[in-house]
């Protein structure tokens, strides 16, 4: 007999005919499941939104250093500081 966990508790169930029954005490069985390597799956997964961020907060630091080389040039040619 082989120990089985079910939803309502752990069933002794016989591998050749099929036969189970409740076991009563279930100290002493541990039921342990393997899983090959073909059926395991891995998952990625992207935060879209974050690159989108990314990108949005590239462009406004572009800008944003655009601007400061224009009035930096200004400046120069005006000889202001």
């Amino acid at each position: 007999m082989v120990p089985k966990k079910k939803k309502d508790g752990v069933y002794l169930v016989c591998p050749n005919c099929g036969y189970e029954v409740k076991a009563k005490d279930t100290k002493g069985y541990s039921t342990r499941e393997s899983v090959s390597e073909e059926k395991k799956t891995k998952v990625s997964v992207f935060d879209v939104k974050g690159a989108r961020a990314d990108e949005e907060e590239r462009s406004q630091l572009r800008e944003i250093y655009e601007v400061f080389l224009e009035t930096l040039a200004e400046e120069e040619e005006t000889g202001e500081e």
